[in-house]
C-alpha cells in the first residue's frame, strides 16, 4: 500500500475552484486553544449502520462547513453527507479514538496543532504517559519509521513508544494501541484480544486514510470497530475543502472543535518559532538550496533555504525548468551546475554548525513540509556565524533568487543581477540576447483565466478604451452588470495605467506544468507585451510586484508563477524581473510594472514611487483576477485611484460555457478585438517605447437630434478619439455611412494622443474639438441604425462602429 503522493502544485493547476487557506496556522488562539488541524488525506465516519453520523457526543472534529466529501475511489460504498450536515473526521467511544487521517507523519506541517492534538488524545486518555504499542503485523504502509517526529515528541512527554508484530502476545504490557490502516485483516482471536484489552481499560488509537486510489482499509479497521461495539464506522469516503486547507483540497484545515472533549488545549508542539533563532548542527546537505539539520533536543528537520534555487542536478533534471534561468536552455548544464551547486554547499555547510532564521513575510513550512529559513555560519574560521549562506550562493553564482516574498528579495536580485553581469558560474553560459524567441506570432485569440471585467470608478468603461472583450456567450456574476459586451481589458492613456481582468500568464495553465490542455496556441505573451509597449514612453525591462503576498495567493502572481512569459520576453530581447519593495528599487532601467492583485495594501511611499515612475514615460498594468476576495480587489483599485487613473477591477467573474479552454467556463476564450489598437500583430517593439503612434476610435455616436433632425443638424454627431500613444495625422482619412456618404478629415488635421473631436453633420467653424460635415438639408446617421466607417489615408478601413 503506498500513501498518496501526488504533488500539491498539481492539484491546483487541475482544481475547479481556487485553492486558499483560510484559517490562521501561525499563531494560537487567544484562548489557549490549538492552532487548526490539518487533515492529509482524510475520510469521515458513519454512524454504526453506515448512516450519517450526526450524534456530536462522539465526534471530536468536523471538517468545515465548506468541505465536502466524495467516492474518491468510485467503489459506489461511500456515505456522502448532504449539504447543510456537519462530516466528521475525528470520533471516540468507549477508550477508542479515531481519525480518518494520520495527522502526524513525517513532513507534517508542524505548524498546525496536528501533534498537539494527538498527544492530548493520549493524555486524555492514558493521563500523561504509559507505553504505546504501534502495530506492524497487518502489512501496513504507515509503520512507526514514518512517524519519527512524533515518536521523539511523545517520548519526550511522558510515553514509550513500541514498534510491534505481534499485537496479541504485546498487548499484557501496553497501555494503548495504535493502529493505522492495515492491509491484512485481523484475526479472530486478535480482534478478541483487543476486546479484552479495552473491557480493562486499555486505549486503541485508529487512524485511517482517504479512499483516493483506493490505498485505505476501510473495511479491516471496520472490523475492529464492530467487533469493540463503537458506535461509529469508517466511511469509505474522501473529504475535499477547496477554502480552508492547507495548499491542496485534499488537506482539509479545520478548527470545528467539540469542546466537550479535552483534546484542544494549547501546549508546546514541534512547531518552530518564527521569532527564534536555533542553532543547529547540518548533518547532510541534499543539494544547493537543501540540507538536513539537527537541533538541540536531537530533532532533525529538513531545511528548504529561503530565497533561492539552485539548479537540479542531472538525476533530478525532469523536475527542472530552464524558463527559470534567464539566457540558459539546456538542461544538461544546469544539471552540471546542480552538481556543482551541492559540491558548493558542502564545502560551506557540511558538518558545520550553524544559525537558523526565518522570514515574517513567509510560512515556517512550505507545502512539502521542510522548513523555509535563512542560515547564517562561519565561512572564514573567525568563530562568527555572520555569513550569510542563502545571499553567498546568489552573489557567488551558484543560484538564482526566487520569486516568492520574502523579504530579503531585492538585496538577492541585486547580487544575482550582477552575478550575472559577470558571468559568475551558473551565468557563464546565459545568453538571453540570442534566446530562442516563442509564441511570437499575429494575435488570433486570448484565453482569460479566472477573468472579471473591467469598469471604471463611476461605472462602464468607455468603448474606445477597450481593446478586448469577452465573446458574446459570456455572461457575469456580481459588480458592475453591463448590458452588452463585457470589457476584459481597458487602457488609461493619461495615467499610463492598464486594467486587465485576468492573471493570463499565468504558468498553471501551461501543459507542462501538468493543465489538461496545451494552451501554447493562444497570444497572451503578445498581447501583453503590446500593451505595455503602447502605454509606456520608454524603453527597459518588465518587472512584477511581488512585496504584496502575491506569491501565496492563488488569484495573483510572482515571476516565478510566470516563467514561460519571462522565457518569451527573453526571445524579444526584454528581461522580466520581480521587485519586493517598489518604493526602494531603482525603476529607472524599466518600461514596465506589472501588478497583480495585491493581498496587502500598497503604502503611500510605493505609490508615489509608482507616480514618478510613470511620470517618467514607464507603465502600469493591473492584473485581477475574477476568483479574488474583495479586500484585494479592493487594493488593486486603490492603487490604480492612487495613480490618477479612474480604472477599476470589477466584483465579478465572467465565464462562458461555450467558448473556453477544457470545456471550463471558468477560463473564457476570445477572438472579439477592437484592432484599432495596435495591439494584435506580433511583437516587434513598434508600438510604443518612446515615439508612440496614433489610432482612432469611435467613442460616441449621437444620431437622434434633439427635435426634427433636419432643423438641428450640429445636433447630429460622432465623438472620434485617438487611443494611441502619439499624435494622429488624419489628412487623407474619411468618414461615410452604410450608403456611402462620405466626410474628408482637413488637410494638416491632427489629433493628439487622448484627444476628443466631434464631427457635427450641419455645418460650423472647425476648430481642434469640432469639426462640421457641412449638410444643409439632410441628416447622415439613420435614427434606427447605421455604421460608422473610418479609412486611413491609403483607403483602407481603419475601424467601425454599428448602432
Amino acid at each position: 500500500m503506498r500513501r498518496r503522493t501526488f504533488l500539491s502544485a498539481l492539484a491546483t493547476a487541475t482544481a475547479s475552484a481556487p485553492i486558499t487557506a483560510t484559517l490562521s496556522s501561525e499563531v494560537r488562539a487567544a484562548s489557549g486553544q490549538i492552532s487548526p488541524v490539518e487533515c492529509y488525506s482524510t475520510s469521515s465516519f458513519t454512524d454504526s449502520s453506515g448512516g450519517e453520523l450526526t450524534d456530536s457526543s462522539f465526534i471530536a472534529v468536523w471538517a468545515e462547513d465548506t468541505a465536502t466529501n466524495n467516492d474518491g475511489d468510485s467503489n459506489g460504498d461511500a456515505t456522502l453527507y448532504s449539504s447543510g450536515t456537519s462530516i466528521p473526521t475525528v470520533v471516540s467511544d468507549s477508550n477508542v479514538v479515531a481519525a480518518g487521517s494520520t495527522l502526524v507523519e513525517d513532513g507534517t506541517n508542524w505548524q498546525r496543532g496536528n501533534e498537539e492534538f494527538v498527544l492530548n488524545t493520549w493524555d486524555d486518555e492514558l493521563g500523561g504517559s504509559g507505553t504505546v504499542l504501534w502495530d506492524e503485523g497487518h502489512g501496513q504502509y504507515y509503520t512507526l519509521s514514518k512517524f519519527s517526529n512524533f515518536e521523539s515528541y511523545a517520548e519526550n512527554n511522558g510515553y514509550t513508544v513500541t514498534a510491534t508484530s505481534n499485537l496479541s502476545n504485546d498487548l499484557s504490557s501496553a497501555d494503548a494501541v495504535v493502529v493505522t490502516s492495515p492491509a491484512n485483516a485481523f484475526t479472530s482471536q486478535e480482534l478478541s484480544d483487543l476486546n479484552d484489552f479495552v473491557a480493562a481499560g486499555g486505549s486503541v488509537f485508529l487512524y485511517s486514510q482517504s479512499d483516493y486510489s483506493d490505498y485505505d482499509e476501510t473495511a479491516n479497521l471496520n472490523d475492529v470497530a464492530s467487533y469493540l461495539g463503537l458506535a461509529f464506522r469508517f466511511n469509505d469516503d474522501e473529504v475535499l475543502d477547496t477554502s480552508n486547507n492547507g495548499g491542496a483540497d485534499y488537506k482539509p484545515l479545520t478548527d470545528e472543535f467539540n469542546t466537550s472533549f479535552n483534546y484542544f488545549a494549547d501546549r508546546d508542539g514541534l512547531g518552530l518559532d518564527k521569532d527564534k533563532t536555533y542553532t543547529v548542527d547540518v548533518t547532510a546537505v541534499t543539494d544547493g538550496d537543501t540540507v538536513d539539520v539537527q537541533f538541540d533536543d536531537g530533532s532533525t528537520e529538513s531545511i528548504r533555504i529561503l530565497g533561492i534555487d539552485t539548479p537540479e542536478k542531472a538525476a533530478n533534471s525532469s523536475a527542472e525548468r530552464v524558463q527559470e534561468w534567464e539566457g540558459i536552455e539546456s538542461l544538461d548544464y544546469l544539471g552540471t551546475w546542480g552538481s556543482n551547486a551541492t559540491t558548493y554547499a558542502k564545502g560551506e555547510l557540511d558538518g558545520k554548525t550553524v544559525d537558523l532564521s526565518f522570514d515574517q513575510n513567509e510560512p515556517v513550512r512550505d507545502a512539502y513540509g521542510r522548513v523555509l529559513g535563512y542560515l547564517h555560519y562561519d565561512a572564514d574560521g573567525s568563530g562568527s556565524r555572520d555569513d550569510f549562506y542563502n545571499r553567498n550562493a546568489v552573489r557567488d553564482g551558484y543560484a538564482r533568487v526566487y520569486g516568492s516574498g520574502f523579504s530579503h528579495h531585492d538585496s538577492f536580485w541585486s547580487a544575482e543581477d550582477t552575478a550575472r553581469s559577470n558571468g559568475t558560474n551558473v551565468w557563464g553560459d546565459s545568453d538571453p540576447e540570442n534566446t530562442t524567441e516563442i509564441r511570437n506570432r499575429a494575435v488570433d485569440d486570448l484565453f482569460f483565466p479566472t477573468t472579471s471585467s473591467v469598469k471604471t470608478s463611476s461605472g462602464a468603461v468607455a468603448d474606445s478604451r477597450v481593446p478586448v472583450y469577452a465573446e458574446s456567450t459570456a455572461t457575469q456574476s456580481g459588480g458592475y452588470s453591463y448590458s452588452g459586451d463585457i470589457p476584459l481589458a481597458a487602457v488609461d492613456e493619461s495615467a499610463n495605467v492598464a486594467m486587465v481582468g485576468s492573471p493570463l500568464i499565468d504558468e498553471t495553465y501551461e501543459s507542462s506544468e501538468g493543465f489538461a490542455v496545451d494552451t501554447s496556441g493562444y497570444e497572451n505573451f503578445v498581447f501583453l507585451t503590446n500593451l505595455i509597449d503602447y502605454l509606456t514612453d520608454t524603453t527597459g525591462d518588465v518587472l512584477i510586484d511581488g512585496g504584496h503576498g502575491q506569491f501565496d495567493a492563488s488569484y495573483a502572481l510572482s515571476n516565478d508563477d510566470a516563467a514561460y512569459y519571462q522565457r518569451f520576453l527573453e526571445g524579444v530581447g526584454i528581461s522580466f524581473e520581480q521587485s519586493n519593495s517598489l518604493d526602494t528599487f531603482d525603476l529607472s532601467r524599466w518600461r514596465a510594472v506589472v501588478v497583480t492583485t495585491p493581498v496587502s495594501a500598497f503604502t503611500q511611499a510605493e505609490i508615489d514611487a509608482l507616480t514618478a515612475f510613470i511620470a517618467d514615460g514607464g507603465a502600469v498594468v493591473l492584473v485581477g483576477a475574477g476568483t479574488a476576495p474583495s479586500s484585494a480587489r479592493a487594493n488593486l483599485n486603490d492603487l490604480a485611484s492612487g495613480l490618477g487613473s479612474d480604472l477599476r477591477i470589477n466584483d465579478d467573474q465572467v465565464t462562458d460555457s461555450s467558448n473556453n479552454v477544457n470545456s471550463n467556463s471558468e477560463i473564457p476564450t476570445t477572438t472579439s478585438f477592437d484592432t484599432s489598437f495596435p495591439l494584435f500583430d506580433a511583437y516587434d517593439g513598434s508600438t510604443g517605447g518612446g515615439g508612440g503612434s496614433g489610432s482612432l476610435s469611435v467613442a460616441q455616436i449621437h444620431a437622434d437630434a434633439a427635435g426634427d433632425d433636419t432643423n438641428n443638424l450640429n445636433d447630429e454627431y460622432v465623438v472620434f478619439e485617438n487611443t494611441g500613444s502619439g499624435d494622429l495625422d488624419l489628412t487623407g482619412w474619411s468618414v461615410q455611412d452604410e450608403v456611402g456618404k462620405t466626410y474628408d478629415f482637413p488637410s494638416g488635421f491632427t489629433l493628439a494622443a487622448g484627444a476628443q473631436v466631434t464631427l457635427h453633420t450641419g455645418t460650423g467653424t472647425d476648430t481642434q474639438t469640432d469639426l462640421y460635415w457641412g449638410n444643409t438639408g439632410s441628416a447622415v446617421w439613420n435614427n434606427g441604425g447605421d455604421t460608422v466607417y473610418v479609412y486611413d489615408d491609403s483607403g483602407t478601413l481603419h475601424t467601425s462602429k454599428s448602432y
